[in-house]
């Protein structure tokens, strides 16, 4: 279990100068694809394939399943590139090479601007959740 005063510390938003580094980024890497607000990239439907057969770039807000996920797998999917087949999907590149680790960490922190204080809640305990477990292991 993780304490509950821990997840409530970790939910916060982070400091005025990363969250400007996170909007600068998410902006210039994020945004044609997710929605300059966090929409997705189709927001009327973000789960319905386009006439292509394949389902666009999820919404970041409130509205998709973005806040459900720990951090390191956030942070991987932006380093890495997500997951998915293409034909189901429009491919994630990839931003491991063109971001720096903090500048990764700054837009994720970014996109938590966009979920309410209980998605950030239930968000900061499954990271929290999740880092113990992967210590656990070791």
């Amino acid at each position: 279990t993780v304490d509950p005063a821990d997840i409530v510390a970790y939910a916060q938003l982070a400091d005025e100068e990363t969250l400007a580094l996170g909007q600068e980024v998410y902006e210039a890497n994020c945004a044609s694809c997710h929605g300059i607000n966090g929409e997705g990239q189709f927001p009327d439907a973000p789960m319905q394939p386009d006439d292509t057969g394949r389902i666009g770039a999820p919404p970041h807000d409130s509205t998709g399943h973005t806040w459900h996920h720990a951090d390191e797998l956030l942070y991987e999917i932006v380093r890495d590139g997500g997951a998915g087949t293409p034909d189901r999907f429009y491919p994630m590149p990839a931003f491991g090479d063109q971001l720096s680790d903090d500048e990764i960490v700054a837009v994720i922190d970014y996109i938590k601007t966009m979920w309410s204080e209980e998605e950030r809640l239930i968000q900061a305990e499954r990271t929290l959740l999740a880092r113990s477990q992967s210590t656990l292991g070791e």
